[in-house]
């Protein structure tokens, strides 16, 4: 008999090391800080939405291939700080600070400062979220398997995500306020955004991160950069569950902006006044006016316009208005400004012309200052006031006193938290407006989407938000703003005025469509229509989401 050798492929139970596994970190984090920049550029203000979708790609790659814990840890700080450097840039906007009577020198070092130090404590989000990503036993594909690798790579990351976006980073352990959320960028994509009636802000930035993960996967499996995934739990071969998991990604994609569709064309088409008055004969088209008066901070706190001057421009802008609702910007009422009368003034047009009117005002209570709104109304209802629930770091509120105490003294005493103490509400107060109740936002209130969710729950019919943003003169934070007053509507079809002072404001449909907005740092009067809506959608009935 013949024998024939037989001759063996060895084999490792390890996966190979990509490129970037040998590669030096100091050369790939240079990379990480870009790949967050340019993500950064999806935000509203920059409007390069598509960016969301594949901005992500870079730190799931450059996470696959970390050597240890350390590195990626590192790789996920250095891409999220170059991510808020850019989403942050607002802060750029707070110069000059010479209404804080800081000399420009140092108020430049100061923002400069400010934004740095706030877009490094935002990046400790995404360190998180790729700590978790590293360490993970996941395999590619939407299938999970019951023994190591447990979790499916294209489901699970955006589950992570999520959580840290939408849970953790507005929890005081960070003392957030989540406005650069990767959801905002699609505040235009009007089909797309409609899911957010069904699981909120969040399953859009799902949505997102799970496109993300999918071109991702596909750059693992076909390039030498990284180690490549595991088997599949579907048992496919690679080239063809990297097709798979492309096409049920667009699929999915595809389908839900498809029901986004309808329910945007239905929206729009209940909504129309002949047919709204016929579908709910309570709740009656309602002509409103927002009063931008445009009063900057540098007027403001200079004192440059008189209290009689500022008295008459909101006066002379709000009388003889085609509306039965005024809303006025917040804080344009205070102990001070009120001796000119202002809040006289208005009481003078609501009996008048018989309207109400929503408008800000800082009061001094017991306890402390109260940021409040308040509506003036001809019918004697009760329930005229709400005090805001979350106030803004060390502009009403000193989060972490230890740091506090370490700022120099001269300095410590130009920051508003130092020298009024403001009081924050428990509970949401919805103020009683003839036409039905409405739920109120309070400038950073309106990024919080459980606080607008808990006041639809309670019965608010319309929301309102009211806000200052003079401090950050003509920046892009009115357009992130805007963007999460959009999501705010979606959420919880409702109608959304966003009045501020010096822009923008808007009224929003419960479709998200903008049916008006004004111009950023003029003065005027915005005039547009509502409706006072009762039902519910599923993403505020579901209180956990």
């Amino acid at each position: 008999m013949f024998s024939k050798e037989m001759q063996f492929t060895p084999t490792s139970l390890t996966p190979q090391p990509g490129l970037l596994e040998t590669t030096r970190p100091g050369l790939k984090l240079p990379f990480a800080f870009l790949g967050g920049a340019i993500l950064g550029l999806s935000t509203p203000g920059f409007d390069q939405a598509i960016l969301a979708w594949l901005g992500l790609v870079p730190l799931l790659v450059l996470l696959r291939g970390a050597r240890n814990t350390f590195e990626a840890v590192c790789t996920g700080f250095t891409f999220g700080f170059g991510y808020y450097a850019v989403a942050l840039s607002f802060f750029a906007g707070l110069n000059p600070l010479r209404w804080m009577q800081i000399p420009d020198i140092l108020g430049y070092q100061l923002v400069f400062l400010s934004w740095l130090l706030e877009a490094a404590h935002q990046a400790l989000l995404i360190a998180l979220f790729s700590f978790f990503v590293y360490h993970l036993p996941v395999r590619p594909g939407f299938l999970p398997h019951f023994r190591r690798p447990y979790y499916p790579y294209i489901l699970t990351l955006p589950a992570i995500w999520v959580f840290i976006m939408w849970v953790l980073s507005p929890s005081p352990i960070f003392m957030s306020i989540p406005i650069c959320q990767l959801a905002y960028s699609q505040a235009r994509n009007l089909d797309l955004i409609q899911i957010a009636a069904l699981g909120g802000s969040a399953a859009v930035d799902f949505l997102l991160v799970m496109v993300n993960c999918t071109i991702a996967a596909i750059i693992i499996e076909t390039t030498p950069l990284v180690k490549k995934l595991s088997e599949r739990a579907d048992q496919l071969n690679p080239k063809a569950g990297m097709i798979s998991d492309l096409v049920i990604s667009m699929l999915l994609v595809a389908a839900i902006s498809g029901w986004g569709e309808y329910r945007l064309l239905a929206l729009n088409e209940a909504q129309k006044p002949e047919k709204a008055i016929k579908q709910n004969p309570e709740s009656p088209p309602v002509p409103v006016a927002i009063i931008q008066g445009n009063v900057s901070i540098e007027e403001e706190r200079f004192k440059t316009i008189s209290k009689e001057e500022f008295k008459s421009r909101y006066q002379e802008l709000s009388t003889a208005l085609g509306a039965a609702l005024l809303v006025l910007p917040e804080g344009i009422v205070t102990a001070e400004q009120d001796q000119a009368g202002l809040r006289d003034a208005l009481k003078k047009i609501v009996q008048s012309e018989k309207k109400e009117i929503i408008y800000g005002a800082v009061e001094p209570l017991k306890e402390g200052y109260a940021n409040q709104a308040k509506i003036i109304s001809p019918y004697n209802l009760k329930n005229d006031s709400y005090i805001k629930q979350k106030l803004v770091p060390f502009g009403e509120s000193i989060p972490i006193n230890l740091v506090y105490q370490r700022i120099p003294e001269e300095l410590r005493e130009k920051i508003p938290a130092s020298k009024e103490r403001f009081i924050e509400d428990k509970s949401a107060r919805l103020l009683n407006s003839g036409y039905g109740k409405v739920g109120i936002a309070i400038c950073n209130e309106i990024v919080y989407p459980s606080l607008v969710s808990d006041e639809v729950r309670k019965g608010a019919s319309l929301i309102v938000c009211l806000a200052n943003l003079g401090w950050f003169h003509n920046s892009s934070l009115g357009k992130q703003f805007l963007a999460c007053a959009t999501f705010r509507a979606v959420e919880n079809k409702r109608y959304l005025i966003l009045c501020t002072n010096t822009g923008i404001s808007s009224v929003i449909a419960p479709t998200g469509v903008l049916l008006s907005k004004s111009y950023g740092l003029k003065r005027g009067i915005l005039l547009d229509t509502v409706q006072f809506i009762y039902s519910k959608t599923p993403f505020c009935r579901m209180r956990w989401l």
